[in-house]
């Protein structure tokens, strides 16, 4: 198991070993592309997790959570949405 420390600059550079999944999954921010040892990512800290459930679309995602659906594709790299899947979606203003 992979510990993740996020530097306070707001980047992170994957280390060996660690997926595009695990990077996700410990600091809850998108990465696009391929994760590969060295790249840098953007740690964006306005953003949760939503886990998508059957019949949903970039566009009921959107309706559901008050986001743009343009915005809401291209934050999560256009990737097909499915059941089960994890979309991320900016936080809600209170």
């Amino acid at each position: 198991m992979f510990t993740l420390v996020k530097e306070k600059n707001g980047f992170f550079r994957v280390k060996r070993g660690q997926s595009a999944e695990e990077v996700e999954s410990a600091l809850k921010t998108p990465v696009t592309g391929k994760a590969f040892a060295g790249s840098i990512i953007e740690v964006k800290n306005n953003l949760e997790l939503y886990v998508a459930q059957v019949g949903d679309c970039y566009r009921t995602i959107a309706e559901k959570t008050g986001a743009d659906e343009d915005a809401l594709r291209e934050l999560n790299g256009g990737k097909p949405v499915y059941p089960t899947c994890r979309i991320f979606v900016p936080l809600r203003k209170k």
